[in-house]
Order: C-alpha cells, then sequence, then structure tokens
C-alpha cells in the first residue's frame, strides 16, 4: 500500500472516483459507438465487473488511509496509558506523513522535557541530601555543643576534683551512647597510669572493685592502647576490642576485658602541649562502632578534662598548706558548708574526724619551732595519704580537720583507725632521740549522730577534747545523747 503514501488523500480519493466511474462511462461510449448490442446477462457481468472494481479500489485506497491513522492513534494510546513517547515510524509522503512528523516533534520535546525534569529532580535530590547532611552535622555539632555547655556549668559549680570528672564522663557516656568511660592519669613520679575515675551504664567491668580500689589498676605509659595514644598525642579508635593486638589485658581481670568490644581512646593533653593521660569510651551502643566523626567531640571533651586537671593543680598550689599539703583552713571550711548544705538537700551522710597530737606543746618545748613545723607536715602527709579523693583535710597547728562526705559511721570508724594507725607508725628523731606520734581522734557522723549538721563541728571537737581528757591516744564517738564511746 505504500504505494499510494506517495500520493496525497485527496488525489487518492479523486483517482478512485474517477477509476470507479470511468470503467462504466467507456463501455457505454464503447457500445454506443460501435452499436453493439449486449444480452442482459452480459450487462450484469460488467455491472458486476465494475462493483468489483470499485471496491478492491476503495479498500486498497481506504487501508492507505486508516493503516498510518491507526499507527498514529497506537502512538497516542501508548503515550497516554504508559507515557511512553514512542517514535512514529512513518515513510509515506502524504498529510498523515505530516502529522506523524509533527508527533515525533512533539514526542521529541517532549522526551527532551523529560531528561530535563530528569535532572533537574536528580539534581535537586542530591541537593537535598547534602542540605540533609548539613543539617543532620549541624544537629550534631548543636548537640555536642549543648552538651559540652552542659559540663561547663557544671565545673563552674564545684571545684571538686572528683566530681568534675565525673560530670565530664557522665556526659560522655549519655551523649557517645557508651558502656563505659574512664580517665587515667600519668604519675610521673611513680612512671605509671593509674584509673583517676570510671563511669558507665553497666558497670561489669569493675563490679568486683570498690570506687577507692580503682587506681590498683596501674598501666606503664607505654603499654596498650593507651600507651600508643600517649606516645603519638593522638586519639585511637579499635573496633576490635580486646582482640586488637595492642590491648592490654590484665591476667586477674581477663574475663572483663574480653568484654570489652570496641574503644576509643583520646589523649588528655595539658596547655603546654604535655599529656596528662587519656581519657577511654568503650563499647558503643548504637551505632556499634566508632567513627571519625566521633573524634571532634571527645578532643572537647578532653579539653574540659584538662581544664579540670590544670585547674586543681593550680587550685591546689595556690589554696594547699605548704607544709602539710592539706587544704588551707579557710578553704576547706568552704568545703565544709559545701558538703554540709549537699548532704542536708540529697539526704546524704557526712562524717567528720578531729585529730589533735598528742602531747605537743611538750613536744614543742623540749624541741624547737622548726621540729613542730615538721612534724605537722609528716602528720599531714600521712592523712593525705590514707584518705579517698572524695575526703578533704586540713590542720590548724595540731590539730587536723578531715571531711569524709557521704560517709556513715561506720565508714567514719573504719577510716579514723586508718589515719591513727598510720601516723603512730611515723616517728622523727631530734637530737639522735627517737619521737613517736600518738594522737586523739573524734568523730561525729550526721545524721547518725548528730541530727543537726550545723553541730557537727561542734560535735567532733568535743568528742576530740573527751578523747584526750581520757588520756589521749584514742578515738571517741560522739553521741547525740552527750554520751561518748571510745573506739
Amino acid at each position: 500500500m505504500n504505494i499510494f503514501r506517495n500520493f496525497s488523500i485527496k488525489v487518492r480519493l479523486l483517482a478512485t472516483y474517477f477509476l470507479v466511474a470511468l470503467f462504466p462511462v467507456v463501455i457505454f461510449v464503447y457500445v454506443s459507438y460501435t452499436g453493439t448490442v449486449i444480452s442482459q446477462a452480459t450487462a450484469f457481468f460488467i455491472g458486476a465487473i465494475a462493483v468489483i472494481n470499485a471496491i478492491i479500489t476503495s479498500f486498497m485506497v481506504g487501508a492507505s488511509i486508516v493503516g498510518p491513522i491507526d499507527m498514529v492513534l497506537h502512538s497516542l494510546q501508548n503515550f497516554q496509558t504508559k507515557k511512553s513517547a514512542a517514535t512514529v515510524s512513518d515513510t509515506g509522503q502524504d498529510e498523515i506523513t505530516e502529522i506523524s512528523f509533527e508527533l515525533n516533534r512533539v514526542f521529541g520535546e517532549w522526551n527532551q522535557e523529560i531528561v530535563t525534569i530528569g535532572k533537574k529532580q536528580f539534581h535537586q535530590e542530591k541537593d537535598q541530601e547534602k542540605n540533609q547532611l548539613q543539617i543532620s552535622q549541624s544537629e550534631q555539632q548543636l548537640a555536642s555543643t549543648r552538651s559540652l555547655l552542659k559540663v561547663a556549668q557544671t565545673l563552674n559549680t564545684t571545684f571538686d576534683f572528683q566530681s568534675n570528672l565525673k560530670a565530664i564522663l557522665d556526659e560522655a557516656v549519655a551523649a557517645m551512647n557508651v558502656q563505659w568511660a574512664s580517665i587515667l592519669l600519668i604519675n610521673r613520679e611513680k612512671h605509671e597510669m593509674t584509673v583517676a575515675c570510671v563511669r558507665g551504664v553497666e558497670k561489669s567491668l569493675l563490679d568486683d572493685l570498690a570506687e577507692e580500689e580503682y587506681p590498683s589498676i596501674r598501666l606503664k605509659p607505654h603499654e596498650g592502647l593507651a600507651g600508643q595514644v600517649i606516645k603519638d598525642g593522638l586519639p585511637l579508635i579499635a573496633n576490635k576490642g580486646f582482640k586488637d593486638p595492642r590491648f592490654k589485658q590484665f591476667s586477674e581481670f581477663r574475663s572483663k576485658d574480653e568484654k570489652v568490644a570496641s574503644l576509643l581512646c583520646a589523649p588528655i593533653v595539658s596547655s603546654d602541649g604535655i599529656v596528662l593521660g587519656v581519657m577511654n569510651l568503650i563499647n558503643r551502643i548504637v551505632p556499634p562502632v566508632f567513627r571519625n566523626e566521633d573524634l571532634p567531640y571527645v578532643k572537647d571533651l578532653c579539653m574540659l578534662a584538662t581544664l579540670v586537671i590544670e585547674r586543681n593543680r593550680m587550685y591546689a598550689n595556690l589554696f594547699v598548706d605548704e607544709h602539710t599539703g592539706l587544704a588551707a583552713h579557710n578553704v576547706w571550711k568552704g568545703y565544709f558548708a559545701e558538703e554540709s548544705a549537699r548532704a542536708v538537700r540529697y539526704a546524704q551522710t557526712l562524717s567528720l574526724i578531729v585529730v589533735d597530737i598528742d602531747n605537743f606543746k611538750k613536744i614543742v618545748s623540749d624541741t624547737n619551732a622548726e621540729f613542730a613545723t615538721q612534724l605537722n607536715g609528716v602528720c599531714g602527709k600521712v592523712i593525705a595519704r590514707t584518705l579517698r579523693d572524695t575526703d578533704t583535710a586540713s590542720s590548724m597547728q595540731e590539730r587536723f580537720f578531715v571531711l569524709l562526705p557521704n560517709t556513715d559511721l561506720a565508714g567514719g570508724v573504719y577510716l579514723t583507725g586508718r589515719i591513727k594507725e598510720a601516723l603512730e607508725k611515723e616517728s622523727l628523731e631530734f637530737d639522735n632521740r627517737r619521737i613517736s606520734i600518738t594522737v586523739s581522734a573524734g568523730l561525729a557522723s550526721y545524721p547518725e549522730t548528730v541530727t543537726d549538721v550545723r553541730n557537727l563541728m561542734k560535735a567532733a571537737v568535743q568528742a576530740c577534747g573527751q578523747a584526750k581528757d581520757a588520756g589521749g591516744n584514742r578515738a571517741v564517738i560522739h553521741r547525740t545523747d552527750k554520751s561518748s564511746q571510745a573506739v
């Protein structure tokens, strides 16, 4: 049928009409001109041929028109139902070809527009992902900033070293979603690292240790992952945990060490670039591993830890008695007021020990003022070694004041015994004479022996006086009924 497509529809229709009409006209002219007489059967036969000719010619011409139209309709239906703008393949030269050409042009513009829209949508999705990532990073930075501000606010409320370290680690545990956090500090005199503070949501790693025994876990500054961090001065991520070959295991804690699944260790560096210790974050919960994105926040926490450590040292240098190594008495009284208020506010126990050196005036008269200063210094250093990190002590001449926060009467009795025993092991030499030390101590505890915390100091001093009046070298517990009990 394509031969008909080389002509326009109008020409084809005229040609069809002409061919259909011409055949009977030719027969009629021929019969008329020749005078031929035709029978009725012949006339019917010629008429049938004319009809068949008309039908065949009309069918062929109609097919050359309907076929291309169906092809165009099929393309339009595909476009409508499937949104598929497929090219119409039409090689004719008639009006339908022009329609197909125009339709292909429209389809081409549509496809180009779809490609353009697709590219725009792709770029928009990429920009949206980028914006979402920036928003997520901004939210993380905001959350980190809020977390650090929260810690900073806490650090401004107290100068207590342990309280500040705990505040930092508690926030680290919450913000980083870890099971454990700890701080190890370097003791350069002993060339070792000791655990200064441990906090966490689940304490199975050290569940067999009392808090005052944490420092018994010691590492040399070159050992383990912490040693590597101290050497390089850079944070380190070990998502293999105890399986990391650099991990230091203790034989006595092997079963607990094997619970370390992932670890982030970061250096705590002083303002002059000296590594003071490390901060460990152990067992990330969600996500289950540490990432490089965690390092900036941890570095900021380490900076706050540096602030606490350096401030504590500066505070100690400014407000510590140079002879005894204990807190200056005016500073200690501030501690006492703060802990007294805390004990009342949070219904906590608070104990106070007052220790007097027996026969101090006689010792001074038998020796000299320089020896008395030396004696006070030795006693102060012994008391400082005996105390826990949460305890504070001060002195006024031969009298020492020991404050025991969150400690009940039984704990106070135990520490009083430790202090007294440690002091009595000491002895000094003057003019080739050994001078031994004995002390009298008074103990009062809120709320067990003193119901009003404001009377705690008076009660402890009275108990100490009772111990001295009873001959010294003993400790007495103050009671609310004004009686006393020797220990």
